[in-house]
């Protein structure tokens, strides 16, 4: 391994797991050198017995025909993965080469005018939509930690829809020749023409004007302009699914507005900006209502037998109920509440709904369960931000 690969406990975990598995004295005799690969079929490299350097070389070459993900511990899908992946890399970067024109009906459609389109829909998805966060403040009785959660929310959900609402207005000014075309301009404008490029030449279907933003092809729009993303929170999707989403934001605070003064009965963990500070607000309220010292107390999660929210009819009496995790590398068998093997072709496993709540951290060293980091989106590294615990737990242990 050379510098700069282990960042962070996980990293650690990971290499003496491979340390574990290859550093033993078997490693000099016949031994099978793919890690935890005994359920895989057809896949397997047995080491050879000690012999001369030309046997090796003849033996790996006859042995191992190809690259296979099962040669480090992975499952195959981690190969779909990778080559998805690679051809979506290929794909944009075609796309990127592609001129920004498209034929309707016989006639031309210029970048302006497909941009004019797209601007002018998401102003009306997005042009009515902002929180009055003062006059909620108001109207509060009592301002708590779950309160302070969703107002922050609020703030910077504000910002956001400001610069889309600036930045779509000052674009329709330049369109109009009141403004000089600027650079972030002409991004924001080649954003909205690749997005609807990206319809047009993989569908092979003529550009239409109206209702691009609900087409049941979203997910292969192009990707989020560099002045919302700064504002926004980290994502790797594509500019139609990032609305989307924002809008599925935005539609859980506006529910959250009907009863300030309680959260929802299930809360969408991934539709918050900063879901850390609601997961710290848990622990809070606990503190707050049992007079324990904050410092020492730690979120802990648990499955539910709950397939999706509807099925909740009430919050939890202690903690709340999240919704919106999905596994990835692995799948999770309800009835028996245990991590499982993944499915062949499943990339992501949705999670049923989770109940977190915060326990003493003496009470939370507890065996059967598998601390699983938990990331903002799939990029991982810095997008961390709390570890679930994933497992069998008896009632007597912690719920």
């Amino acid at each position: 391994m050379y510098g700069g690969h282990v960042v962070n406990d996980f990293d650690r975990l990971m290499i003496n797991e491979y340390l574990n598995f290859y550093m033993k004295e078997e490693l000099l005799d016949e031994t099978e050198m793919y890690p935890f690969s005994e359920d895989e079929k057809g896949v397997s490299f047995v080491s050879p017995a000690p012999t001369s350097f030309e046997k090796y070389i003849e033996h790996v070459d006859k042995n191992m025909a190809g690259d296979t993900p099962v040669a480090f511990g992975l499952h195959s899908n981690a190969e779909i993965d990778f080559r998805t992946q690679q051809s979506n890399t290929m794909f944009i970067t075609l796309m990127e080469l592609q001129p920004k024109g498209l034929s309707s009906d016989g006639g031309s459609v210029s970048p302006q005018q497909i941009a004019e389109a797209t601007a002018n829909e998401l102003l009306e998805k997005f042009g009515e939509k902002s929180f009055d966060v003062e006059d909620l403040v108001r109207n509060l009785d009592e301002m708590g930690p779950y309160q302070n959660v969703f107002i922050q929310e609020m703030d910077i959900m504000n910002v956001l829809l400001a610069e889309i609402k600036r930045s779509i207005k000052e674009l329709q000014l330049g369109f109009a020749g009141e403004l000089t075309m600027s650079e972030p301009m002409e991004d924001l404008m080649n954003a909205f023409v690749r997005m609807v490029l990206w319809l047009a030449c993989l569908f092979s279907v003529p550009y239409r004007l109206p209702n691009l933003l609900t087409s049941t092809n979203i997910q292969y729009m192009d990707r989020v302009p560099a002045t919302w993303a700064k504002r926004a929170w980290p994502s790797l999707m594509s500019l139609g699914n990032w609305v989307k989403n924002f809008l599925g934001r935005l539609a859980q605070l506006e529910e959250w507005m009907n009863n300030p003064s309680e959260i929802p009965k299930v809360v969408w963990l991934p539709g918050l900006s900063s879901p850390q500070s609601f997961l710290t607000a848990i622990c809070q309220v606990t503190a707050q209502r049992n007079q324990w010292e904050l410092d020492k107390l730690v979120t802990f999660t648990k499955v539910t037998k709950f397939l999706t929210p509807e099925e909740v009819d009430s919050p939890p009496r202690d903690g709340a109920y999240i919704y919106g995790l999905s596994l990835q590398g692995a799948s999770f068998d309800i009835d028996s509440s245990q991590i499982v093997k993944s499915k062949p072709k499943e990339m992501f496993c949705q999670m049923p709904v989770i109940h977190v709540r915060a326990i003493t951290k003496e009470r939370a060293n507890v065996g059967g369960v598998f601390h699983c980091p938990v990331y903002k989106c799939c990029g991982r590294g810095p997008t961390w931000y709390f570890n679930a615990q994933v497992g069998a737990v008896r009632d007597c242990d912690i719920y």
